[in-house]
């Protein structure tokens, strides 16, 4: 009991207890004002006993008030409350059925939920249960007793008026503290509405991260899992080729159409290995860095294919390929050379390993509705439809030897998609087996520079 009428008023409160706590106080000080008032005039008037009922009740909420400022919030809200019943029950039991005592239960009955908060719903009770005895005693008592007439009819009159206005007035200022709360109530809500949107954000973002985080680990595992295999298998094969063909030409046991032979393997592989060398560290690259911006700068697309046949030189000649470009020299686009560099070698590389002696690759680029787009055409091998939908994955499955049993990189394409994407475009590929492949890149022609460029389509 000493602990639950000593719960004091915290320094930090929220706004609806403050509130709440404010109201007790306002009731206390109304009450006590109107004990005052009413116990002068009836003592004044020798108005016996209302007059000693109202004046012992005024050093009641005294008490209550004395109680608020030594920070007793509950204990006060308590004798207050109490203090109410009490004064309307020993009002009632003089009075009798010749004054309209029940128009103080209206004010009574809101009281306490203004004053009581959550936190204080068994005291609540309690004094609610108390107010229902109250009014059954009350009433059982005027009904059942009727108390004799003490005052004159003019001065129950004069009571009953006074009462019914101190009632009418007692329910305004309770309207108006009950506006108050109802404010404090809205502004804590909005309050805990926006701390809570700020908490959802927080958790959003936070859950993005690590979502992303997730999904980069999960990448830089199946990128370290690819890198593993390729070194494991795709560069150990090759590097062995090597090595036995070196010891091979060291030995000084070989004639020179055996040289010759195995100086020309020994060129195929390292061709091939140096290839494989330069996607994977594109691809590695690209991977580590997560799809880094693009170096975006002018690039001449005549040039660019020019630049990348030159570089392929030994493989044409090798298969005697015919090379043709059909790019007017005034197109260039703002992009990343290096990354368009990369892909286009990769195709055209592609299109040589799959093509057979003699035969030739077209290589062809035009603007075409607010696009560039870019083509590379084998008649060579072709693909089945099962590779063609694997196209550019990981699945090794696709991996195929060329038309001189030229390995594969396993993850050229794959880089080619990765890059293009990187920069707004896309690749497709098409093809008809043992006849033809077309590869198309698209890439976003806002800025290309198009002088005296023809539109046609393709002249395949």
């Amino acid at each position: 009991m000493n602990k639950f009428f000593s719960t004091k008023i915290l320094i930090k409160e929220n706004v609806i207890e403050s509130k709440r706590n404010f109201i007790a106080k306002v009731t206390i000080l109304l009450c006590f004002l109107l004990s005052i008032g009413f116990g002068a005039v009836f003592f004044f008037q020798h108005i016996y006993p209302l007059n000693i009922i109202f004046a012992f009740f005024s050093g009641i909420y005294l008490l209550a008030w004395m109680m608020v400022v030594l920070k007793n919030a509950l204990a006060a809200k308590v004798l207050l409350y109490s203090s109410m019943l009490a004064q309307v029950f020993f009002m009632s039991i003089v009075l009798g059925s010749f004054v309209e005592v029940k128009v103080f239960y209206i004010p009574i009955a809101i009281v306490p939920l203004l004053i009581f908060s959550k936190k204080e719903k068994v005291p609540l009770y309690v004094l609610l249960f108390m107010t229902g005895v109250n009014i059954v005693l009350i009433n059982s008592f005027i009904h059942i007793y009727h108390p004799d007439q003490i005052y004159s009819i003019e001065t129950y009159q004069n009571i009953n008026n006074a009462f019914d206005i101190t009632s009418m007035l007692c329910m305004i200022v309770l309207a108006f503290l009950f506006l108050q709360l109802t404010e404090a109530g809205e502004m804590e809500l909005l309050e805990a509405n926006e701390s809570l949107s700020k908490q959802k954000e927080t958790e959003q973002k936070n859950n993005f991260l690590l979502k992303r985080a997730k999904e980069d680990q999960e990448r830089m595992n199946l990128m370290k899992d690819h890198l593993f295999r390729i070194i494991s298998h795709d560069l150990r094969s090759p590097i062995n080729t090597i090595h036995g063909l070196t010891e091979l030409l060291t030995n000084n046991k070989l004639s020179k159409e055996e040289e010759a032979l195995i100086s020309e393997r020994l060129k195929k592989s390292t061709d091939s290995t140096n290839q494989l060398l330069d996607n994977l560290l594109s691809w590695s690259a690209f991977q580590i860095n997560n799809s880094t911006k693009p170096t975006i700068g002018n690039v001449n697309i005549k040039e660019l294919i020019k630049d990348i046949f030159k570089q392929l030189e030994v493989k044409i000649i090798q298969k005697n390929i015919t090379l043709i470009e059909k790019v007017d020299h005034g197109l260039s686009i703002y992009a990343d050379s290096n990354m368009l560099e990369i892909v286009v070698r990769n195709l055209v590389s592609n299109a040589i390993k799959f093509s057979y002696q003699d035969q030739s690759i077209t290589v062809f680029a035009e603007k075409k509705d607010d696009q560039l787009i870019l083509q590379v055409k084998d008649c060579g091998m072709g693909m089945p439809k099962e590779i063609l939908g694997k196209l550019f994955t990981n699945d090794k499955s696709v991996s195929r030897e060329g038309t001189f049993n030229e390995k594969g990189t396993g993850i050229g394409l794959l880089l080619c998609k990765n890059l293009l994407e990187n920069c707004g475009g896309t690749i497709e590929a098409m093809s008809i087996p043992k006849q033809q492949t077309i590869f198309t890149i698209k890439l976003s022609a806002t800025n290309v520079n198009n002088s005296n460029v023809s539109t046609k389509s393709a002249d395949y």
